[in-house]
């Protein structure tokens, strides 16, 4: 059995962060409404001021997102369950938690307009992380 800390082994780490960097660039274009519009705003200053924000803030905290994922990639090796995406989503509740209690405690080191956005959308992140799980877990599955 595997641990994900493959992922950030130097082999996988780069596909990794692509694939995350681009994960979140999908989920931040499909919201809709003032959320969405706050965080679109948000990505694009931050894209504005380093057109790489995006993965470098993914390869900074991929240690963390690591971290908090392995728990649940051990019960699902430890499980009948095919789908590591499948497995977090039906776990969605506890699985948002975990990664929200996770960029709570980091948020303290993130620059300052980052902060600042993460503060403003935490209470309706929820929503936001909880429909990416599926392929979030995928990634996971594929370079574990």
């Amino acid at each position: 059995m595997t641990d994900l800390s493959n992922l950030l082994d130097s082999a996988n780490r780069p596909k990794v962060v692509e694939e995350i960097s681009k994960l979140i660039d999908d989920t931040v274009a499909n919201q809709s409404g003032l959320t969405g519009m706050a965080l679109k705003s948000a990505v694009a200053a931050g894209k504005k001021a380093d057109a790489d924000a995006i993965s470098k803030g993914v390869n900074k905290f991929l240690p963390q997102i690591v971290d908090e994922l392995n728990p649940y990639w051990n019960a699902f090796n430890a499980s009948d369950e095919q789908n590591f995406g499948q497995f977090l989503s039906a776990r969605e509740d506890e699985v948002v938690k975990s990664m929200l209690d996770a960029g709570d405690s980091a948020v303290d080191s993130m620059p300052g307009p980052v902060k600042k956005v993460y503060s403003t959308l935490r209470g309706k992140a929820a929503k936001i992380v909880g429909p990416a799980l599926p392929e979030l877990g995928n990634i996971a599955e594929r370079h574990a």
